[in-house]
């Protein structure tokens, strides 16, 4: 991963929750937190010039101490902000900015102490994904990803692909750890800041895969129906969402009820592969519906009922397979191999 330094000249960041504490001693205990820090990466740092194919024992140690650094000095800083007032106890007005005057103490080292750890958090996520040590390097991650967009790093232009990979290697953690929520809210920031390598497409499609099965495993079709729902108001066009509703529906209610969903999965992208591939399947089971309803019909008697659908079937088959060569994603082969032959029987020869 790309390595990179920030630049803050001043921040006014988010309160977070803790205890009452005085501004003084918030400010001492994340200093503390952040010179423990400072102390085992330089003990780290030491050992692995020595060796460098040693492990990295204390990185989860270190993660837990810059994590409470920020912590603590995030809460600190707007505390040390005190608006000077006039004798009746109205604020005192700066005449050259027209704003309210204040008073810190601890600021500028405050800021400095955060500003100069930004890229730590980055290097604590690196070292914990190189050890597999993927609660740390989500951990990491995550929270880089909070510090970005926030006052801290107000002025920095960030570049987008490091974004993305930042946000990439985010859910990569989170997907080894099973947590595939976190994971697919991860990939799909990825995804949106222009990220398109290491298959996060697959990697997003997966998550949201597993995290459906889940649901329809436990037979909880409303928790995945309200969950898929939540996602589809966030992303209106993605065809995935449909698809995945699809599903659910059908393993709730069946084939027929899931057919609207994959009919719009098809109309929202025409190079989804399991779109065309899932409505295709709906077309082909309402033919063996009508082959099971119809025991003793003969091929001629069935032949008005079924051309119609295998020959709206066929085509998406096809376009599945254009779309999935390899038949990694479906198994539209052999969907195609068989229609053919039964459009074969079933058609009467010219």
């Amino acid at each position: 991963m790309k390595k990179f330094f920030l630049f803050v000249a001043c921040a006014s960041l988010l309160v977070m929750g803790a205890k009452a504490q005085t501004v003084e001693e918030l400010f001492k205990a994340g200093k503390a937190e952040f010179e423990r820090y400072d102390k085992l990466f330089g003990e780290y740092s030491l050992a692995h010039g020595q060796n460098p194919d040693a492990p990295d024992p204390t990185v989860g140690e270190r993660a837990t101490a810059l994590m409470n650094g920020f912590e603590l000095l995030q809460k600190a800083l707007p505390m040390d902000t005190v608006i000077e007032t006039n004798k009746d106890g109205s604020p005192k007005i700066d005449k050259k900015t027209g704003k309210p005057k204040f008073k810190v103490k601890y600021s500028k080292d405050i800021v400095a102490l955060l500003s100069g750890h930004i890229n730590d958090v980055l290097n604590v996520g690196n070292a914990g994904l190189m050890g597999n040590d993927y609660a740390t390097s989500f951990k990491a991650f995550k929270f880089f990803r909070t510090l970005v967009g926030s006052s801290l790093t107000e002025g920095v232009n960030f570049d987008p692909q490091t974004l993305g990979e930042v946000s990439f290697y985010e859910g990569f953690s989170a997907y080894q750890l099973k947590d595939f929520d976190g994971a697919y809210n991860a990939f799909k920031s990825a995804i949106d800041k222009g990220y398109t390598e290491n298959q996060v497409v697959d990697f997003r499609n997966s998550c949201l895969a597993n995290i459906i099965q889940g649901y329809c495993d436990n037979k909880n079709y409303s928790e995945a129906i309200n969950y898929v729902d939540k996602a589809i108001a966030a992303d209106p066009s993605s065809a995935l969402l449909y698809d995945m509703k699809g599903y659910i529906i059908e393993q709730k209610e069946g084939l027929d009820e899931a057919e609207d969903y994959y009919e719009k999965a098809v109309e929202l992208d025409k190079t989804f592969a399991n779109g065309f591939y899932d409505l295709g399947r709906v077309l082909y089971a309402k033919a063996d519906k009508i082959i099971e309803e119809n025991p003793s019909a003969t091929n001629a008697q069935l032949a008005p009922k079924l051309l119609p659908i295998y020959d709206k079937a066929l085509p998406l088959f096809k376009k599945a397979q254009e779309l999935d060569p390899d038949g990694s994603k479906t198994q539209a082969k052999r969907f195609i191999e068989d229609l053919e032959y039964k459009l074969e029987i079933l058609r009467p020869a010219k």
